[in-house]
C-alpha cells in the first residue's frame, strides 16, 4: 500500500470569535485557482470568501451580511447560465429560508441575495445541485431537518424570480437526516440520489423510490465511490454531530457500507473507527495517486471545547476495500466541514474549527481560523 505524504498545516485566516458553520471550495473568479467560501451565524451573520493572492497570502472579501443564521452545507453552481458560480445556502435551526446568491460582475463586491423557498419548518443542513433527471438543466436538492423532508426543485429558467416554482418532496417523514451525494447505485447507467441512510431512484412518473441501505447512525456525513474495485458504488458514513444528538454515547463512528446481491436491501456495514468525537468532515479522494479512492475523516472535537479528547485528522488508505488508518494532524481545535482543494497541482484539505460562543473553554486564535493542509515533498 502506498504511503501517504507528510501534510503541513497552514493557517490562512484568523478572525474574531465566531460560530463559522460552512466551508465550500470553488473557482469564483475564474482564474484557475480555487477560492474558499466561509459562512458564520454568530455574533455576525455573514458570508465571505478567501482569495489567494500572487504573494501566496489570502485576502478576505465580504459576500453578504445580516442574512440570517446560516447552517452548515452550501453549494456552488452556475444557476444563471453565464459561466460564473453562484452560491446556495440556508438557515439553521432558528430559520426556515433557503437562498441563493448571484455573483456580481466583480466577485469582490457584495453578492445579490435571492429567495428560493420558505421551508415548512426550520433548518436546512446540506444542499446539492446536479442534473439527476437528465433533462439538461440542474436541480437543487436540499434537506429540511425540522420537517423531516428531503426536497428537490428544478433550477428555473430565470432563478431571480422568487420563490422558485415546483418545489416538491423527494421523501417525507425521514427524520433528521443529513448528507447528500449522487452515484449510480443500481448499475443502470443513471445517477441516483444518496441522502442520509437511504438512496433514491427516480421513477418514470417523476417520483422517487426510497431504499434504505443503513440504519441507526446519526447526523451522517457521507461519501460514495467504488472502493473495492468490483464496479459497484459503496458508501462511507461518519456520525458528524454524535455528541450533540447522542450525548449519552458521544463518540461517532466511521462506517463502510457495501451492497449485497440486491442493492435495494440493507447493506453490509463495517465499522472502521468507533471512537471519533464529532467527525463532521468526510471526504473521498485518491490521496496517494495509486488509483484507489481513500477516505479522509476529520474530527470537530467537542463543540463546547469541554472534552479532553484531542481531535484528529485521519486518512484511511484504501487498497481494494481494505483500509489502513494514518493520522495527519492532531489537536488544533479540530476541523469542521473540511473540503478538498487543489493548489499548485497538490491535493490538499481546507477546513475550519467550530466552537460555540459563550462557553467557558479557553478560546485561542486556533479556534477562529481557517486551516489548509497541503502535502510536502
Amino acid at each position: 500500500m502506498s504511503e501517504l505524504p507528510w501534510y503541513r498545516r497552514h493557517t490562512i485566516y484568523v478572525g474574531d470569535p465566531s460560530e463559522r458553520t460552512l466551508c465550500v471550495v470553488g473557482d469564483l473568479d475564474r482564474d484557475a485557482v480555487p477560492e474558499i467560501v466561509i459562512g458564520a451565524r454568530r455574533p455576525t451573520e455573514e458570508l465571505f470568501w478567501l482569495d489567494r493572492t500572487q504573494s501566496g497570502a489570502w485576502e478576505r472579501y465580504l459576500m453578504d451580511r445580516d442574512c440570517g443564521q446560516i447552517e452548515a452545507g452550501g453549494a456552488l453552481a452556475d444557476l444563471t447560465g453565464n459561466g460564473k458560480l453562484d452560491f446556495v445556502a440556508a438557515h439553521d435551526a432558528d430559520g426556515d429560508r433557503i437562498f441563493w446568491w448571484e455573483q456580481p460582475g466583480d466577485p469582490t463586491q457584495r453578492w445579490i441575495r435571492h429567495g428560493i423557498f420558505q421551508m415548512p419548518a426550520n433548518q436546512s443542513h446540506d444542499q446539492f445541485v446536479a442534473d439527476l433527471d437528465g433533462d439538461g438543466r440542474p436541480e437543487l436538492y436540499f434537506w429540511n431537518q425540522g420537517s423531516g423532508t428531503l426536497f428537490w426543485v428544478p433550477v428555473p429558467d430565470d432563478p431571480r424570480v422568487s420563490p422558485w416554482d415546483g418545489v416538491q418532496p423527494v421523501a417525507m417523514d425521514v427524520g433528521r437526516e443529513e448528507g447528500i451525494a449522487a452515484a449510480d447505485i443500481d448499475g443502470d447507467g443513471h445517477p441516483d440520489l444518496v441522502a442520509g441512510q437511504s438512496w433514491y431512484r427516480l421513477g418514470a412518473d417523476g417520483t422517487w423510490e426510497r431504499h434504505r441501505y443503513a440504519e441507526s447512525y446519526v447526523s451522517t456525513r457521507l461519501g460514495v465511490a467504488d472502493f473495492d474495485g468490483d464496479g459497484r458504488a459503496e458508501i462511507v458514513l461518519s456520525e458528524g454531530d454524535a455528541s450533540f444528538v447522542r450525548p449519552e454515547a458521544p463518540y461517532g463512528r466511521l462506517v463502510y457500507c457495501r451492497p449485497g446481491d440486491d442493492p435495494e436491501g440493507m447493506w453490509n456495514a463495517t465499522v472502521l473507527h468507533d471512537h471519533l468525537l464529532d467527525p463532521h468532515s468526510l471526504l473521498v479522494a485518491d490521496f496517494v495517486g495509486n488509483g484507489w479512492p481513500d477516505v479522509f475523516v476529520g474530527e470537530l472535537g467537542s463543540p463546547n471545547g469541554d472534552h479532553l479528547h484531542p481531535p484528529a485528522l485521519r486518512v484511511f488508505l484504501n487498497r481494494g476495500g481494505t483500509f489502513r488508518e494514518q493520522i495527519i494532524d492532531l489537536g488544533v481545535g479540530g476541523t469542521h466541514e473540511a473540503k478538498l482543494i487543489v493548489l499548485d497541482l497538490r491535493l490538499g484539505i481546507v477546513g475550519k474549527p467550530y466552537r460555540n460562543l459563550g462557553t467557558e473553554a479557553p478560546r485561542g486564535p486556533d479556534v477562529d481560523c481557517v486551516n489548509l493542509w497541503l502535502p510536502e515533498d
